[in-house]
């Protein structure tokens, strides 16, 4: 069956993730440093939040074939082996153990499963098949690597838990994982990967990535907490996930590769100049400019972006209207009047306004 239609047929087995989620941070730092990672890759991806499990990273957000599982849960001590197979009491019985629900995920999609993925800040304790080895050593560990006595433990309260007959495919699909970030400080952990990211795509380029960490994780935090109806895989794409493209075009607000920023100033002076502006008009422009250039990329100061996207619109006629010669005086001047005269608010000074039309203009 297509994966994307076995999805839309596919309800996820319990919808209380979204809620207990709200009460822990680490799971969507994860998820950022796991967007760096599949972005580095080149190749295409759509990582999708708190549905079947706490992450899934689908091959594909157009035609996805293949899906890896990760369930991220944090620890002050070491896992053991019973931990992750402890059942706890419910209302109508026993509910399913970790392992349980982990396994649970490839039983819906038997024929696309690549991984099942179990992610901590801690080891796991466990014994190995190589006795001079320790799991407590093995930051990244299939689960193969666990000796018979133990394996023998896990398939058997697997084939109970799902009332299943035969042995399941799991043990040489199935990984223990420590995550390098740490429980303590994975905000700064997380920035500085973030930093180092944004630095690889562009050397010379001046961000922020107390911004750029700010709207990824408000981002995160938004498509993990929405509770709506999912009913096909394209609203369980827009809604839950983030690929390859829309995390692009996240990024992208956060690097100017060809400097067009610093370019398209030169280019603005220059006009101003020649059409004799005010030497301080022009020195406060360029004070809003600066300020406006960082400020933009704050994707979570939503009024700031409504007000882009107002200007964005007032600006098309301008930027259409080949009859207008002088920047200043038939563009910014008129644009930031008409924008003054339309607006309620007043929260940025004129010179501010001025400097958002001239980028929205320059289409920056």
């Amino acid at each position: 069956m297509d994966l994307k239609q076995r999805i839309a047929e596919q309800r996820p087995r319990e919808n209380s993730g979204s809620r207990s989620s709200n009460r822990f941070d680490y799971q969507k730092d994860w998820a950022i440093v796991k967007l760096l990672e599949l972005h580095k890759t080149g190749q295409d991806y759509l990582l999708v939040m708190d549905y079947y499990d706490d992450i899934i990273v689908l091959d594909s957000e157009v035609d996805p074939k293949k899906m890896e599982f990760f369930q991220i849960k944090t620890s002050g001590t070491n896992w053991t082996l019973p931990k992750l197979l402890k059942r706890n009491k419910g209302e109508r019985g026993p509910l399913p153990s970790i392992i349980g629900k982990m396994y649970g995920c490839k039983l819906q999609f038997p024929e696309h499963t690549l991984s099942i993925n179990f992610v901590s800040n801690t080891y796991l304790k466990v014994d190995l098949k190589d006795k001079k080895s320790s799991s407590l050593t093995k930051k990244e560990m299939p689960f193969a690597d666990i000796c018979d006595k133990k394996l023998s433990q896990i398939i058997h309260q697997i084939k109970e838990e799902h009332s299943l007959t035969e042995d399941p495919e799991f043990i040489e699909l199935t990984f223990y994982k420590v995550s390098d970030i740490n429980i303590n400080d994975r905000e700064p952990y997380v920035r500085g990967k973030l930093s180092d990211f944004l630095e690889e795509l562009n050397p010379q380029g001046t961000f922020k990535p107390s911004l750029a960490y700010k709207s990824l994780f408000d981002e995160v935090k938004r498509k993990n907490n929405y509770e709506g109806y999912i009913g096909d895989f394209d609203e369980l794409s827009k809604q839950k996930g983030i690929s390859r493209r829309e995390f692009s075009s996240i990024i992208n607000n956060f690097i100017d590769k060809d400097n067009k920023v610093d370019r398209m100033w030169s280019l603005a002076e220059n006009r101003f100049n020649a059409e004799g502006v005010a030497l301080m008009e022009v020195v406060e422009l360029k004070e809003a400019w600066d300020t406006y250039k960082i400020e933009k990329m704050d994707l979570t100061n939503h009024y700031l972006q409504d007000v882009r996207k107002t200007v964005g619109k007032l600006m098309m006629p301008y930027r259409e209207d080949k009859s207008l010669t002088l920047l200043y005086k038939e563009i910014v001047q008129p644009a930031c009047l008409a924008f003054i005269l339309s607006s309620t608010d007043d929260l940025y000074n004129e010179h501010y306004i001025k400097a958002i039309i001239l980028m929205e203009y320059f289409r920056i």
